[in-house]
């Protein structure tokens, strides 16, 4: 015959309440049909009655224990990483540029290059063309497209009436780009606004590429 075990609600919290304090007596209730429960109280006049220390009385919980390996998922799950944003896109250099000749300043994306103005600028008196042109045993040449031509890079000035200067040019400092993309900004968005939407493309790509910049700033 198998033996069933019931424990009141009374005892259940003594056994729970038990693990931690000292051991108490309870109740060992057998009935006829061989039932055995554990109570705290005197057992009914028909059932057979023996008192225990709770310490050799079994361990009941109605609680069940998960298992091991279900409390894994969620240990990893909150162990998942939170999202980082991407960093700021480093801001561009540029350069605080300075005209050879002091009278404007302005800001480049790259160093300029070298470039001929006339001499005059400079401060040197012209020639004539028939100076410059002629020869002790003919006429001067007087063409006025010959004295438009462009200066050559690396070679003679023509008609020495070119020089070649360089402006001068220093790395732009963090608040003055910031400035400067700002700038940009605002020009490339109200195209952006005002552009047909076959044509937003290129504009809503430069736009993103500014902001991205800006972070930066």
């Amino acid at each position: 015959m198998p033996i069933m075990i019931r424990l009141t609600r009374g005892l259940f919290v003594v056994l729970l309440i038990a693990t931690s304090a000292h051991a108490v007596q309870v109740y060992r209730c057998v009935a006829r049909d061989g039932a055995i429960s554990y109570q705290d109280k005197s057992c009914p006049a028909h059932q057979k009655q023996s008192t225990v220390s709770l310490q050799d009385a079994p361990i009941v919980s109605s609680i069940p224990q998960p298992p091991a390996s279900a409390a894994a998922p969620a240990a990893s799950a909150s162990a998942a990483p939170t999202y980082q944003p991407p960093p700021p896109t480093p801001l561009p250099v540029m350069y605080a540029c300075t005209r050879y000749d002091g009278q404007r300043k302005y800001l480049s994306d790259t160093l300029p290059a070298p470039y001929a103005v006339p001499l005059g600028a400079e401060g040197y008196p012209g020639q004539s063309l028939d100076r410059a042109y002629g020869y002790s045993d003919r006429l001067g040449m007087s063409a006025p497209e010959e004295a438009r031509k462009p200066p050559v890079r690396g070679g003679p000035l023509i008609a020495n009436a070119y020089v070649e200067v360089q402006d001068h040019c220093v790395p732009a400092p963090r608040a003055q780009v910031c400035e400067e993309l700002q700038r940009r900004y605002d020009a490339n968005h109200e195209k952006l606004r005002m552009a047909f939407p076959s044509e937003k493309a290129p504009f809503q790509q430069r736009e993103d590429q500014l902001s991205a910049q800006l972070k930066g700033c």
